[in-house]
């Protein structure tokens, strides 16, 4: 406990170190990155030191075995999160080529020198409208010499390990499969084909550790932040001593920077707490209050000013459209009959029933209702939903039954997902990121351009421009639309540009943008917006 809270609250205080140093700055510099980390590393070498050592718990064999398959999925995907392959970079999940390149986007723009809070470098004209906590971290890292790759690679495999034992302290064994084999019914297709592949990937309830926590990467600090959290909660509301106050206060009231989801469903917990306890209303209440304005402010930030719209709609039945009954047993399989059963379990233990209830809650709003542009983003949600109940899934529900029984039951709830999981992590993935001699090249060409200015590029994800942590006019249409930022002006615009319509030298001039970028003929920059002159031609880039 005291390793995971001190590493947690070292790259919390970094983070919140380095956000302050880009306001004040105005933005990052080396020197205020290593101010960052340094204070993060005092105030961590704190926490280890102020936080008690918990009650030790002693794995058995079979919880050796799930930290194992843990240990090992975490070193395959994070060793291999982006590497090279002759002229190529390389990801390893298909899952991972959009995120990685917004994330190497974000990490190269922030270090770059923006003042804060930065505009969109996804569009032109709004504010960053993103929980950048994770990429700030690795903006951070970068300014002190730390290759982004690399950085990424050690954040990720660091994140596992605290989210490994975030997990253990949460739920045991149990908890840590709950992660890595949730599922439902769609890899027993195993027996079918006669094939091991990721199932999960064409159904909605795909495989969280390949599709979120190896993609999300404010899930590196918030889960781990996040199950520590509840560990200390149901701690305080059985009597024990929790985690010091301070420390859940850092950690509660600076989730919003890393994972808006996470810290919605904190509050709603704490919501729930407040209503179902009378012990904890007090603590519930000075939690709260302590962490209102913090929150408020980062809340504030993390939504470009409340400028990103919601996409909040009512969508009975979620993804199911026209799937039917299907689509819910293919899903969620043995969950249809486990999460009522747990309901039922629960009932008369107080405690249990303020945890269950807001994950079963949650549950069924995010099957009723679509919380982002995209309604598969509920499954951010339905993360903490699946986790706060599992703990009690298993001492209520699974436990209490015959050994063969219990056996069976662990089979139908995390068999598929394993499936998924090992088909998801073998030999067969590797999927080209970007050319690393076009990277070079272009990066050559834009040397002496101010990191700030912006471009007009094709807006496909991996540009090079992109890439390389350049702002620009009118991004990756899949990008803006998941940020429910209103790109359609834009995109036409650019477009007409990139197509050189009759009139693109006159949309030329009047650009939000420094600079265009053509593909053709041989990476052409000319200057646009107030930069461009009456007669526009095309000139090679500096």
């Amino acid at each position: 406990m005291k390793t995971a809270v001190g590493f947690l609250v070292f790259a919390v205080c970094a983070t919140l170190g380095g956000l302050v140093a880009g306001f004040l700055g105005p933005g990052l510099r080396p020197v205020l990155a290593a101010g960052a980390l340094g204070t993060g590393l005092v105030l961590g070498a704190a926490a280890w030191i102020f936080c008690s050592r918990p009650e030790r718990r002693i794995p058995g064999p079979l919880d050796w075995l799930v930290i194992a398959v843990f240990l090992l999925a975490s070193a395959r995907a994070f060793l291999w999160l982006i590497y090279p392959a002759g002229n190529e970079w390389r990801v390893l999940s298909p899952n991972n080529l959009g995120d990685m390149a917004l994330h190497l986007q974000f990490i190269r723009y922030l270090a770059s020198g923006v003042a804060f809070w930065p505009a969109s470098p996804i569009l032109s004209g709004v504010p960053m409208s993103y929980p950048i906590g994770a990429d700030l971290f690795n903006s951070l890292l970068l300014l002190v010499g730390v290759p982004v790759e690399r950085g990424l690679i050690w954040v990720g495999l660091a994140g596992a390990a605290v989210t490994l034992y975030a997990l253990w302290r949460w739920g045991g064994a149990f908890a840590i499969a709950a992660l890595i084999f949730n599922g439902g019914l769609a890899g027993f297709l195993v027996f079918q084909t006669g094939q091991i592949q990721d199932f999960q990937a064409d159904v909605a309830w795909k495989n969280f550790f390949l599709s979120m926590f190896v993609t999300q990467r404010g899930l590196l600090f918030a889960l781990p932040a996040g199950l520590l959290l509840l560990h200390s909660w149901r701690e305080i509301a059985e009597g024990r001593a929790g985690l010091p106050f301070v420390v859940q206060w850092l950690l509660y009231a600076s989730m919003p920077l890393f994972n808006a989801h996470a810290f919605v469903f904190l509050s709603l917990l704490l919501a729930a707490l407040f209503l179902g306890l009378r012990e904890m209303r007090g603590f519930a209440l000075r939690l709260v209050g302590a962490a209102f304005v913090p929150a408020s402010v980062l809340v504030t930030f993390v939504t470009g000013y409340f400028s990103a719209g919601a996409g909040v709609r009512f969508l009975p039945g979620w993804m199911q459209a026209d799937g039917g009954f299907v689509f819910w047993l293919i899903n969620f399989g043995a969950l249809l009959i486990a999460l009522p059963w747990l309901a039922w379990a629960v009932r008369r233990d107080r405690i249990a029933r303020c945890f269950v209830a807001t994950g079963l809650v949650v549950f069924v709003l995010c099957l009723l209702f679509s919380f982002s542009k995209w309604e598969w983003d509920n499954m951010k949600l339905f993360l903490w939903a699946w986790l706060v109940c599992v703990p009690w899934l298993w001492s209520a529900v699974i436990r209490p039954l015959p050994a063969i029984a219990r056996a069976a039951a662990c089979f139908l709830l995390f068999f598929s997902g394993a499936v998924s999981l090992a088909g998801g992590l073998d030999g067969r993935h590797g999927y080209g990121l970007a050319s690393r001699s076009e990277l070079a090249d272009v990066a050559y060409r834009i040397r002496l351009i101010p990191p700030t200015d912006r471009f007009t590029v094709d807006p496909r994800y991996n540009h090079p421009i992109i890439l390389l942590g350049r702002p620009v006019y009118c991004g990756y249409d899949g990008h803006l639309w998941s940020h429910g930022l209103d790109y359609t002006g834009r995109m036409e615009n650019l477009r007409a540009i990139l197509r050189r319509d009759p009139d693109w030298m006159e949309r030329v001039r009047g650009l939000d943008a420094e600079w265009v970028y053509f593909e053709q003929p041989g990476r052409t920059i000319i200057p646009a917006g107030a930069r461009a002159p009456s007669n526009t031609s095309e000139s090679p880039g500096p």
